[in-house]
């Protein structure tokens, strides 16, 4: 029964505070704590190991990047010094096509054949590093004119790429292919441009054949890594000079990590990709010549970059992996000393709450026996004044009863009969006060209280009102109850009628019930055994109640109401025949969210087969 208990005692709200404060809010008593480690512990001493060795992976994973940061400068140097030399190498290939170009403007094929002039100046230019040889050939594809060979070999270059390109366009200085040369039958790129002309028609071509060893020696010179390698490559993906040197000529496909790359940042840029002639994984940086279709590219192996950072990982680990395992046994010793002091503190904390216990279950039954004594002396104090009340009642009445029909006067007869009438509603009151004090003997029988409430619909939805919306959740395995069946009805409309009261708006009432075992606040000892209630639930949304008013529900002639619209007895009725009947009653009630009052009625011992609960009155989960 929710009644209110009064304020506990202070030493209970002192021990009470001291547990929660220490973060013990469990009443029971805690295990003594076990000598091994808890995972709070564990997790301390996985930490002392994994947060060093964490810390070392971080430093290695950013002295990774460090390395790598090192390579992208490095490679990006080296391939602007390979950029550079070659740069200043088609400088000179396009310089001396140009002094050819002019050299023979005026002159007819049959002159440029024959000129000596021409041929030792071809010959001086035959001299330069870079350049293998130089030669005019006509439009038809034949060699006229060279600075090494003369009398020229009877050769056709008319199929070779930097042919094809020069005679269907004029495209400037076009670079061929690494291919065999077709007069000095090595390996060679050539580049070309047309002959000038007035007319600007295709004469023939002026070929530089470009020495790919000058290349070569110089990329063998601009690193000191091992497995390096720096390539010259058209933008197409041919390979003109590579150094190591290939051994047949390379074309790099579409899908090559090179010509992606090149596709995604054409001017320059850095790839991770395995070398497609030796397989060796390597880190690049490439950068495009200006003004020609041509890359230099240079790489060196993802080995040695690993390397360096290897290197730097050893150093580091000399003196980070020792710390953790020193660290780890500083932490073992200070948490086996944490397990001594916690059996410690668990030992003062047992003692601690076991007292606390001790005082909050003292605290509870002087509360609960407070309230007992305080309700069964109203209740005998209302029994007693009840059966006094009851006799006096009993001698006006015999005394009433003989004047009536004897008076001449019928304004006397009137007064003899309203005063019967007056007595009349004093004997139900002392019936209520009986019931509250459970003198009043109860007409116990089996009762189906969904079948009861269903009957008394109409009349609840006449009570409350019609601004009033009725609502039930009648449970359908619902077991009979043993109870006076005419008390039941005046519990339930005396809660109704305080719903009611506590909704002048309107609002909702809901009855449901339920089966459950022993209720709240007990039962008396022959039914404790049983554990077998049924409960019936009244909740509304009215204005709800205070927790001091809470307190004194179910207290006689308390009442909240204005003078002449209550006296106080509905709650306390309903109290007490639930009490009588073997059952408990309780309120709970939150202010501005209404009120909900339970009956727990014993169970009828037999069993009893369900009804249908879709039967007239009050529907299931339905409104009235």
């Amino acid at each position: 029964m929710s009644t209110g208990a009064e304020n506990p005692p202070l030493a209970a709200r002192v021990f009470g505070w001291f547990g929660r404060a220490t973060g013990n809010q469990a009443n029971p008593i805690q295990e003594r704590p076990r000598r091994r480690l808890t995972w709070p512990l564990r997790g301390l001493l996985a930490a002392s190991l994994t947060v060093p060795l964490l810390l070392l992976g971080i430093a290695a994973w950013q002295n990774y990047r460090l390395e790598q940061l090192r390579a992208e400068e490095r490679v990006m140097i080296e391939a602007g010094e390979l950029h550079e030399h070659a740069l200043n190498a088609f400088r000179t290939y396009a310089l001396v096509l140009s002094w050819i170009d002019a050299r023979t403007r005026a002159l007819d094929w049959d002159e440029i054949e024959h000129s000596e002039e021409l041929h030792r100046f071809l010959s001086d230019l035959d001299t330069l590093p870079q350049i293998g040889e130089v030669w005019i050939a006509d439009s038809a594809g034949r060699p006229r004119a060279s600075g090494r060979f003369s009398p020229l070999p009877a050769v056709d270059v008319s199929d070779r790429d930097y042919f094809v390109a020069q005679s269907e366009r004029d495209v400037g200085i076009f670079v061929g292919r690494d291919q065999i040369g077709a007069l000095t039958h090595a390996r060679e790129f050539n580049i070309s441009q047309r002959r000038s002309t007035e007319e600007r028609s295709f004469v023939g071509i002026i070929i530089v054949s470009a020495k790919p060893d000058y290349f070569r020696d110089f990329f063998s010179t601009v690193s000191q890594d091992k497995h390096f390698s720096a390539s010259l490559l058209r933008s197409d993906g041919s390979v003109l000079v590579r150094y190591p040197t290939l051994s047949s000529p390379l074309v790099f496909s579409p899908n090559s990590r090179f010509m992606q790359a090149v596709a995604a940042m054409p001017d320059r840029g850095l790839f991770w990709g395995r070398g497609e002639a030796d397989g060796i994984e390597r880190f690049y940086g490439y950068q495009r010549i200006e003004g020609y279709p041509l890359y230099i590219a240079f790489g060196i192996p993802k080995q040695n970059v690993l390397a360096s950072w290897r290197s730097n990982l050893i150093n580091y680990s000399l003196f980070a992996v020792p710390a953790p395992f020193a660290l780890f046994g500083m932490t073992l010793l200070a948490v086996r000393q944490i397990q001594r002091h916690k059996i410690a503190s668990w030992r003062w904390r047992t003692t601690a709450r076991r007292l606390r216990r001790e005082i909050d279950r003292r605290a509870r039954v002087e509360a609960e026996l407070r309230q007992a004594q305080k309700m069964e002396a109203l209740g005998q104090m209302t029994g007693g004044v009840a059966h006094d009340f009851n006799n006096l009642l009993t001698v006006l009445q015999g005394c009433l009863e003989m004047l009536t029909g004897r008076q001449r006067d019928d304004q006397l007869q009137a007064r003899v009969e309203m005063a019967l009438r007056t007595i009349e509603r004093g004997e139900k009151l002392t019936e209520q006060l009986l019931s509250f004090a459970r003198r009043q003997p109860l007409a116990i029988a089996t009762v189906d209280l969904n079948d009861r409430l269903r009957l008394m619909a109409e009349l609840l939805a006449r009570t409350v009102g019609s601004s009033i919306v009725i609502k039930s959740d009648l449970a359908r395995d619902l077991r009979a109850v043993d109870a006076d069946a005419t008390q039941l009805e005046l519990a339930v409309i005396n809660i109704a009628i305080n719903a009611r009261d506590a909704m002048p708006d309107g609002g909702e009432l809901r009855i449901r019930t339920f089966n459950t075992a022993l209720p709240p606040g007990g039962a008396p000892e022959e039914l404790t055994k049983t554990r077998d209630f049924v409960g019936l639930e009244i909740s509304d949304t009215g204005t709800g109640m205070p927790h001091d008013v809470l307190a004194r529900a179910f207290e006689p002639f308390f009442t909240t109401k204005e003078p002449g619209k209550g006296t106080g007895l509905g709650l306390s009725m309903v109290y007490g025949f639930a009490r009588q009947s073997g059952g408990s009653a309780t309120i709970r009630s939150e202010v501005g969210r209404g009120s909900a009052v339970t009956l727990y009625l014993p169970r009828n011992r037999e069993p009893r087969a369900s009804e249908d609960d879709g039967a007239m009155g009050l529907p299931q989960g339905g409104s009235a």
